[in-house]
């Protein structure tokens, strides 16, 4: 194998540490080539990083390169987060550190190299700033216009899109090269309102968490208002009418192969199909690898939600979304005359108790609302490029739709004026490419990208765990579950999932988060304080643990495990036999 991918960067000398670490959970596989650029790389995400932190206060222009902002990067095709910057923003920031930082996203991972200030680290100016942003957050007393603003010019966007049937292959690569501006411009408000979630969880954990560990996550479970949650109940609806209906369960009963088919050969179920119809009209844009252009999301594969509509129907009334909210809400409120009990008399911590609540219920809807407004801007860059893809294959240029991806974007001009020109050049890399995706990519690279070539092969095996054992991790949402594990490792193949069963899942994104509503655990192998499987887990208060090293590997599936996700720990009690 070749020693570099095409869409590969240098790793930065100034900060040399990088991490997969919340990026797996982004885009767990390679991005695509065209994604890449298109999203990413070419004054997209990268750009709206730099943009982000220099309004946040945490760095200044001249800290990274204007060609390819370091916060980011692309290693044998994956995706990495730049873990020196991100301990920067922990030296730079009053009361946090750099040690903090990598509890928080690198966890007990034994591949992180310690620490080392640097000259330039600390930035009193930098601070200043910081505390002014942290100022503002603190002050708010409602959501911010700008996220409105944003979806506003988001959906006028959408409701403008041409008819790309119609449109030439031309004007197809035109409209996605014109979204790439977009991306940046929303990804600003994402890193900020993203960022200033963290504070209100923070402020209660400091707070609370001598009174009751599991206090400062129940305070801030079931907030509501979560933009990754109403597919799920929109997906619950359509289960429920597969259980109302007697046709409808026959044709579920016979199993996801041909499905489709059988429910186009009766009234309920092209009713049904109708409603999945409107579903992805609305929700199109989210899916499996979402960040990735090339991701075939919901819009593109509608029947990927057949599964788990399929997962839903076995759960009863009580594990609806909005029965597990409306548990997570007085859950919440319960929390929060606890926390008042238990400060009462003390004025100063009763006042910061509250501060805490307020700016917890204001920010932490932001981050899922400003990420959808960014999913739903990609989508307007996959859209164009399936449909040139969809043209690609009737002219025997393309095996696939999403070949189109493995271009360059300085290749399609020359690609629209002879697709067969490529042909060869495609089905290269996409060999290639589909290698990339069997390689381990390693959680840590500092300072040297090893050759492609001496990338472990993926191994699902792992060192088996053993009765008793407790699996550390990262205290997600709060609560204690104890139930038989099912490890999953695709949303689209949920293989089984039982209410009452627990989830073990490598990372989890939007797509998984219908399979949050029939479990009583959720166990993940990458992820943060505030990454997608902790914000819906809390959503539905569902006991939640992440960064679990090896999770999904090492717990068989049917396994008994206890889900302790106040403490961030994951005990083994019954294996299978």
């Amino acid at each position: 194998m070749q020693d570099r991918w095409i869409t590969d960067w240098e790793p930065s000398e100034r900060f040399p540490l990088y991490t997969r670490a919340n990026a797996g959970e982004v885009l767990p596989a390679p991005c695509t080539p065209l994604g890449w650029e298109l999203v990413w790389a070419k004054k997209g995400v990268a750009h709206g990083w730099a943009d982000g932190v220099e309004r946040w206060g945490s760095f200044t222009a001249d800290e990274s390169s204007d060609d390819r902002p370091e916060y980011v990067a692309c290693f044998g095709g994956y995706f990495y987060l730049n873990a020196s910057m991100i301990r920067l923003v922990g030296v730079r920031t009053p009361g946090m550190s750099a040690e903090a930082m990598d509890a928080a996203f690198l966890g007990e991972h034994p591949d992180v190299p310690p620490y080392i200030p640097q000259e330039g680290d600390e930035r009193p100016e930098l601070s200043a700033e910081i505390e002014k942003t942290m100022g503002w957050i603190m002050s708010a007393t409602e959501e911010p216009a700008e996220l409105g603003e944003d979806r506003a010019k988001l959906l006028e966007l959408r409701a403008n899109r041409p008819d790309l049937a119609a449109a030439t292959d031309a004007e197809l690569v035109a409209r996605a090269r014109s979204i790439t501006p977009y991306i940046r411009e929303f990804f600003e408000p994402y890193y900020v309102y993203g960022t200033a979630s963290s504070v209100g969880p923070g402020i209660l954990g400091e707070l609370c968490a001598g009174i009751d560990p599991s206090l400062p996550g129940r305070l801030i479970s079931g907030i509501g208002d979560i933009d990754s949650a109403p597919p799920s109940h929109a997906m619950w609806a359509m289960s429920r009418t597969v259980v109302a209906s007697t046709e409808l369960t026959e044709a579920f009963n016979a199993g996801l192969e041909g499905l489709r088919s059988r429910l186009e050969q009766s009234e309920p179920g092209r009713g049904l199909l109708a409603t999945l119809a409107e579903f992805v009209a609305e929700h199109g844009a989210r899916g499996p690898s979402e960040w990735d252009p090339g991701s075939p999301t919901w819009e593109i594969n509608p029947d990927v939600v057949l599964p788990a509509i399929n997962a839903m129907r076995f759960a009863d009334e009580s594990l609806s979304p909005a029965n597990r909210h409306a548990a997570a809400v007085a859950d919440r409120e319960a929390a929060e005359t606890e926390a008042r009990a238990a400060l009462a008399g003390n004025e100063e911590a009763l006042a910061t108790l509250e501060m805490g609540l307020r700016v917890a219920k204001i920010f932490l809807p932001t981050r899922e609302r400003t990420k959808l407004t960014e999913m739903m801007a990609i989508h307007e860059i996959r859209l164009p490029m399936y449909e040139l893809g969809r043209r690609g294959v009737e002219a025997g240029a393309l095996a696939e739709a999403k070949d189109v991806f493995l271009l360059l974007d300085d290749e399609l001009d020359g690609y629209i004026a002879d697709p067969q020109s490529m042909a060869a050049t495609i089905a290269e890399r996409k060999v290639t490419f589909a290698e990339l995706a069997k390689l381990q990519d390693p959680f840590i690279i500092h300072r040297d990208v090893p050759p492609l070539g001496e990338w472990k092969q993926r191994d699902l095996a792992a060192e088996p765990v053993t009765v008793g054992e407790v699996l550390a991790g990262v205290p997600g949402s709060p609560g204690v579950s104890t139930g038989k594990a099912r490890v999953i490792t695709d949303p689209g193949d949920p293989r089984g999932l039982e209410p009452g069963e627990i989830l073990v899942a490598p990372l989890t994104d939007p797509s998984w988060t219908p399979l949050f509503v029939p479990t009583a655990g959720v166990v993940v192998e990458v992820g943060a304080p505030l990454s997608h499987s902790v914000i819906v887990s809390r959503e539905f208060g569902v006991p939640c643990v992440t960064g679990v090293y090896g999770a999904a590997r090492r717990i068989p599936d049917g396994a008994v495990i206890s889900v302790d996700g106040s403490a961030g720990t994951v005990t083994i009690v019954e294996l299978p036999e």
